[in-house]
């Protein structure tokens, strides 16, 4: 076991790495988490987290060949069980290298114990609103990974090390804990810096690497370079503790790698982020190093793609001739590759990446759940779920581009592939969907509920004139002009239903916008966003008149996701994404503006996700592995 102070090289130089010839972690059992904590309720704000698992996501996936599937990346959890939970199933899964990564709060309880900040963190209140670091401890430790590495950038951060308790650090081998802090210091988020002080250093010394050293950069080299940075720029020193040599283990190639007798490489330009990744002012952020062009000799059987070519496939031909039989051996001696599915296995999924950008269709004007707030800046509910879904099939973020739908157009858009799936406050049992589903020539099939809400009105008008308003049966006094909703959504069929005379526009924005109407009738949720932005539309002289949100008694709306239908594995893969930072997700897009516009005791929805059935995307595997 090491201590958490570094020893010097015997020269006083960069150590070098005893396993530096080894290779990488191996993409297929690799899993990491990398957990940016901003938002918070009572603590102070710390934007800069986005951004650092944003950027660590972009370089290690890159960096390792790795399935963009296996890196979840966590921003602003809610609850101490949304991030529990995300860290408990990357370990269940990993097999090769497990990678915990924590930039937020650090917070001592009472009793001196180490908590993670999340949302609803209170400092009075630390043991049970913020999360003990024993329970992160206890899942990494559990893994089955080879490999276990835990980078805190937070306050008090070495505290992990178990206030320097030799009966209290990790009982397993190969750890490995990378601390930005020691026990009593705090770590640091310079004012208008991209970049935590600590996550800032720790890029620029993956992306550059370090002149001299071999061709891999082992972990104590990364920890000696970073060291120096920050030391150089007079910010809080890091601290590591690892055991049974894990800090000698390669972790990423060298950028700046040169063989003998070469000059060493500069380092390697970083690709330009598109507008809708660049900083809030919309000017696009320096230039930055990348390792990305490194990575092309670790071995590929993953859903990346480099350049924008599509997926290799297998050698079929050799497969046919070696039959059935054949694939009854390969599930008795390697059960997981072939048992396995991942988006290479479906020729849909590969056609997409043969485009390099996967196109979503969502709604542009719902605040909350999906909108573009500037030009190819967009946020919300949807938009969040959509990364999720996109990584699940191999995207990363700057590989996902937003098309924006109208409730009428949906179907036609994904019928006519000029979208790839439709995250859009889609009904899954309305008539719209239930048509789709059953289009001669591109029937449409639909993977949800991954929310549900119910029919509600937004009657514009006084807080005593509203009163009123109890329920379909008083709307129904209004004259037609006065009442709208959106053509082609199931709140008009509702209207019809219950033979409400009305006007329909092509969004419920343009319901409201029409000064003539009084009345928007949709999804409850759609009119809390609605509202939130238009909160007030009083005329001139008269007494104040706003948006009231009268709920409809009766109704339930369950939405799903979009898809061309007939391929199981691309459902299954979307069915999956979806409970995936569920609750923080709704927590950071919808309970604020759910509570203030709809009722200050509202709480989330109880959804019962979809059950994935890998059994049968299993099945359309093997008929296109044979056939």
């Amino acid at each position: 076991m090491t201590s958490t102070q570094q020893p010097p090289a015997p020269d006083g130089s960069e150590s070098t790495s005893l396993l530096a010839g080894t290779d990488l972690p191996d993409p297929i059992g690799t899993r990491i988490v990398l957990i940016g904590a901003g938002r918070f309720n009572e603590l102070h704000q710390l934007p800069a987290t986005r951004r650092n698992v944003e950027d660590l996501a972009d370089l290690i996936t890159a960096a390792w060949n790795l399935p963009v599937a296996n890196c979840t990346v966590l921003r602003d959890p809610a609850s101490p069980r949304d991030l529990s939970r995300a860290v408990e199933e990357a370990a269940k899964e990993a097999t090769d290298t497990l990678l915990v990564y924590y930039a937020g709060h650090g917070l001592i309880d009472w009793s001196g114990h180490f908590h993670l900040a999340v949302r609803s963190s209170e400092r009075e209140s630390v043991h049970d609103t913020a999360v003990p670091y024993a329970w992160v401890k206890e899942h990494v430790e559990k893994s089955r990974a080879e490999r276990r590495i835990v980078i805190l950038d937070c306050c008090y951060a070495a505290r992990a090390f178990g206030l320097q308790s030799d009966s209290a650090l990790f009982e397993v081998a190969g750890t490995y804990v990378l601390a930005a802090a020691s026990e009593t210091a705090t770590a640091v988020s310079p004012p208008g810096e991209e970049f935590t002080a600590f996550t800032g250093a720790l890029l620029t010394v993956l992306r550059n690497g370090v002149p001299g050293l071999p061709r891999y950069l082992d972990l104590d080299s990364i920890f000696r370079r970073l060291s120096k940075e920050l030391t150089l720029s007079n910010r809080p020193q890091p601290s590591k503790q690892s055991r049974d040599h894990l800090d000698r283990a390669p972790f990423i190639k060298n950028a700046a790698y040169a063989p003998s007798g070469d000059a060493p490489l500069p380092p390697v330009p970083a690709q330009q982020r598109p507008p809708a990744e660049t900083s809030g002012t919309g000017t696009p952020p320096p230039s930055r190093t990348s390792v990305t062009s490194k990575a092309a000799a670790v071995p590929r059987r993953t859903a990346n793609i480099p350049d924008g070519k599509p997926i290799p496939l297998m050698q079929r031909k050799a497969v046919r001739l070696v039959g059935l039989a054949a694939a009854a051996l390969a599930l008795l001696l390697g059960g997981y590759s072939v048992f396995s599915v991942s988006p290479e296995d479906s020729p849909q999924i590969r056609q997409i990446h043969g485009k390099g950008t996967i196109k979503v269709g969502v709604k542009a004007d719902q605040p909350g759940l999906a909108i573009e707030t500037t030009p190819g800046q967009w946020q919300g509910f949807e938009i969040d779920l959509a990364y999720n879904i996109a990584a699940g099939l191999g995207f990363p973020r700057h590989k996902v581009k937003f098309r924006a739908v109208k409730t009428k157009d949906r179907d036609r858009l994904l019928q006519s592939g000029e979208v790839d799936f439709v995250l859009a406050t889609w009904t899954m049992d309305g008539s719209q969907a239930t048509k789709a589903r059953k289009h001669a020539s591109a029937p449409l099939s639909f993977v949800g509920p991954y929310f549900k809400t119910s029919l509600s009105a937004l009657v514009w008008g006084t807080e005593e004139g509203v009163a009123s308003v109890e329920g379909i049966d008083d709307i129904r006094e209004y004259d037609r002009g006065l009442i709208c909703t959106a053509v082609g959504s199931t709140s008009e069929d509702y209207l019809k239903k219950e033979d409400v005379d009305h006007t329909t526009k092509a969004s419920y924005q343009q319901c409201w916008d029409d000064k003539n109407v009084h009345v928007v009738i949709t999804d409850e949720i759609i009119l809390a966003g609605l509202n939130q932005v238009n909160d007030y539309r009083t005329g001139e002289g008269e007494e104040a008149k706003k948006g009231h949100v009268i709920r409809l008694a009766g109704t339930v709306e369950s939405y799903g996701v979009g898809l061309i239908a007939d391929d199981p594995i691309f459902e299954y893969l979307t069915c999956r994404a979806i409970p995936k930072d569920w609750e923080s997700n709704v927590s950071t897009n919808l309970e604020e503006m759910a509570k203030k516009h709809l009722d200050s005791e509202w709480t989330r929805p109880t959804v019962k996700f979809p059950e994935c059935s890998r059994l049968d995307a299993w099945k359309y595997k093997m008929r296109n592995f044979f056939f």
